[in-house]
């Protein structure tokens, strides 16, 4: 069956209209090469008119080279003539060092391959009905038992489900919104899209220093209207992690002054450092923390899966504000990731790809401080951000020299809060191999010298 729109008053004859929006239908991709038409008797049948009207409509195709008609076997979509359907030559930059794309290598799509084939023959149609609104509770289990690896005492009824740390970020905030908060502080280098958040909630949006100290003072006068959002682990976008003292000075702030944390700890997962990075959560006085917690970032992003541990306090405004709005993530994706965590693939995968970035990470650093001896960066203890900073030079500048070469990689400015000048770029190393990262860095290192 297959509708097609006639004007009957029209002076424009049947077949050729039949003719014509069968055309915009091939080539739109609606009908895609090798797709057999209906038969000329039913689709007359169905529009209503008569099988020569079709006939016409289909020869006149034929004959300007977008079907082939095969006798009794029907006719096709061939689309021979039109140059359009040729693969696209590759557009935008060659070397992608902006995004946290993971390159295939890092992928475990084998093993999720595998269970999730297991689990809908072993589930059935149970793997696609809706879950709870906080998410399986085999999969919450499995997640509190993989906090623990972080050090952080947490519940099972404290996780919640979320579709990436995007949306568990702006439930967070949501849920702070509605329990009086009115101010969101963020650093002055931070991931950007809080702002939009901040903006469409109509929290105010404040910055503290990056130094530690100055972050502290500042800290010291916010209250319980007040909020303190953070990337303390490999941070996004300076790749820089937070000492020990500083986090718990901002907890014991926390406590005494009554103002919420919020702790993304989208990367905590790929310490490579020598040094133990503890969660905030997972210390003391940690009561007012809202963690983020993500390890598909890196591993399986297309699955959009992140986890929330609620402090008791928000529970309730939370589940409300995910029941407001996108709601929960499919059953499948949590039965498939709660089967990684139980059979230990997690460990391993997350061992491979810390041992691959590091790598990855030691070759940029390297290359860049030998080729670039001006270049300030500060080399990560783990994640996949590296901040690189040449003092007089743009960092509008550098990023259009990388892309006259192919390189795409991020302006700092777009980390700041009013998109202020700060001579740096961020780079990624996810989604390039250890050759092809090396290779980048020289011509990097040749065009801003």
């Amino acid at each position: 069956m297959l509708e097609i729109p006639l004007d009957r008053s029209s002076e424009v004859s049947l077949y050729k209209q039949i003719s014509y929006h069968l055309r915009r239908m091939i080539e739109s991709g609606s009908l895609q090469i090798g797709m057999r038409l209906p038969g000329s008797r039913a689709l007359a049948r169905t529009l209503g008119v008569s099988r020569n009207t079709v006939v016409l409509a289909y020869d006149l195709l034929e004959d300007d080279g977008y079907i082939e008609q095969r006798g009794r076997k029907g006719a096709f979509v061939a689309f021979k003539k039109k140059r359009s359907l040729e693969l696209p030559k590759p557009e935008g930059p060659t070397w992608d060092l902006a995004s946290g794309v993971p390159s295939v290598d890092l992928i475990p799509w084998k093993q999720l391959g595998s269970i999730s084939r297991d689990i809908i023959y072993e589930k059935g149609a149970l793997s696609l009905t809706p879950p709870p609104l906080a998410g399986l509770p085999e999969l919450r289990k499995a997640l509190v038992r993989h906090a623990a690896s972080r050090g952080i005492p947490a519940r099972w009824e404290d996780v919640v489900v979320t579709t990436g740390g995007q949306q568990g970020l702006f439930l967070s905030l949501m849920s702070l919104a509605e329990v009086s908060t009115q101010c969101v502080w963020v650093e002055e280098l931070t991931y950007p899209d809080i702002f939009p958040m901040l903006t469409k909630l109509k929290l105010k949006a404040q910055t503290v220093p990056m130094d530690a100290q100055a972050m502290l003072d500042v800290c010291s006068r916010l209250t319980e209207k007040d909020a303190l959002y953070l990337i303390p682990s490999f941070h996004n976008p300076t790749g820089r992690t937070m000492g020990y003292e500083t986090r718990r000075n901002i907890l014991c702030l926390a406590k005494e002054r009554g103002f919420w944390i919020i702790e993304d700890d989208a990367y905590g997962e790929l310490r490579y450092g020598a040094w133990s990075v503890p969660a905030m959560k997972a210390m003391e006085n940690a009561e007012k923390v809202i963690y983020l917690g993500s390890f598909s970032q890196l591993l399986f992003p297309g699955l959009r899966h992140g986890y929330v541990l609620i402090p008791n306090q928000l529970k309730e405004v939370f589940h409300s504000a995910l029941g407001c709005t996108a709601g929960t993530v499919s059953s499948l994706v949590q039965y498939v990731v709660a089967a990684f965590l139980s059979e230990g693939l997690l460990e391993h995968s997350l061992d491979l790809a810390r041992n691959e970035i590091s790598k990855r990470m030691k070759k940029l650093v390297r290359a860049l401080k030998e080729q670039l001896p001006k270049v300030i960066m500060e080399e990560p203890r783990g994640g996949i951000y590296l901040w690189i900073t040449l003092p007089g030079f743009s960092d509008e500048r550098m990023y259009d020299l990388a892309l006259s070469e192919d390189i795409l990689v991020v302006p700092g400015r777009l980390f700041t809060k009013d998109k202020k000048e700060t001579f740096s770029v961020r780079l990624s190393v996810s989604s390039l191999g250890v050759n092809d990262i090396e290779r980048v860095a020289k011509v990097l290192a040749r065009i801003w010298r």
